[in-house]
């Protein structure tokens, strides 16, 4: 028997989709910022007198670590979305899983050579920011996130080309939250319980980013366990047929939709540094 997709389910309109997208990505950003903004007032007051120059040392390998992120997937979510729904309104639902499936294995391999390079040249980069050996094992740190948020960059551009934004939101909310929370018990160990050592709470809150990462992940595929489904019973009825598929070409054309994002991104961070 041919599997259906549950009609019991009424299907939104597009415009009652774009109106729950806006309204979870509104709800989304501005839980993460002011997430973002109230951790500081605790995080500065255990530091004391060492504050100022521990922000310094944050905001520093804050920037570079944008840079590397800038250039490994800005833009990404934004090309794979227009990418799928582009497909999907086609019909073309096998396209759109190639396409995804060979995004993730790329975004991966872009994630783990940005996550070396930075790891690798944390040094220059820390002296040429003007942070010195203080700033080496922060710049590290930050390394490790890397690796794994260009591959979150590609379901959450997944989720937004298929107009279901309550995972994206979700995951960005979850992200902050575990970030911040880890940044603030770890700072709080070091500063209050532990050694005092204020550069081992820069490295372990610049840390953090990565098991924010995580945590985004984790709700991402929590969701697109329910979602694959759906994207399997598509894909057994597309239109088009799988052999004549040419993922390298759909790659490019998805790379040169990030390109600008990327460039203007970039420039705008090294500008900054």
């Amino acid at each position: 028997m041919e599997k259906q997709i549950n009609p019991q389910k009424p299907e939104l309109t597009n415009e009652e989709k774009m109106a729950h997208g806006s309204a979870w990505l509104t709800a989304g950003n501005i839980g993460s910022r002011l997430l973002g903004v109230i951790y500081v007032i605790p995080w500065y007051y255990w530091l004391g007198e060492n504050a100022d120059a521990s922000n310094t040392l944050f905001n520093m390998g804050y920037n570079i670590y944008a840079l590397f992120i800038m250039i490994s997937t800005a833009g990404i979510p934004a090309a794979i979305a227009k990418q799928i729904a582009f497909h999907n309104s086609r019909g073309e639902y096998q396209t759109s899983k190639r396409l995804f499936y060979r995004s993730i294995q790329v975004m991966l391999v872009f994630g783990v050579i940005s996550a070396i390079i930075m790891y690798l040249a944390s040094p220059a980069l820390s002296y040429g920011a003007g942070g010195g050996d203080e700033l080496v094992p922060a710049m590290r740190s930050l390394s490790v996130a890397i690796l794994v948020i260009p591959f979150m960059s590609v379901f959450r551009g997944y989720f937004q080309g298929t107009q279901n934004m309550a995972p994206y939101a979700i995951s960005q909310l979850v992200e902050q939250f575990a970030r911040v929370i880890f940044m603030l018990s770890a700072t709080f160990m070091i500063m209050k319980m532990g050694s005092g050592d204020y550069v081992a709470a820069v490295t372990q809150s610049t840390f953090a980013a990565f098991i924010g990462a995580l945590a985004g992940i984790g709700v991402l595929l929590y969701f697109f366990k329910k979602e694959k489904i759906k994207m399997d019973i598509l894909a057994e009825q597309s239109q088009e047929e799988e052999e004549g598929l040419n993922t390298a070409t759909l790659l490019i054309r998805t790379i040169k939709e990030a390109v600008p994002f990327i460039i203007i991104g970039a420039g705008i961070t090294i500008y900054k540094l």
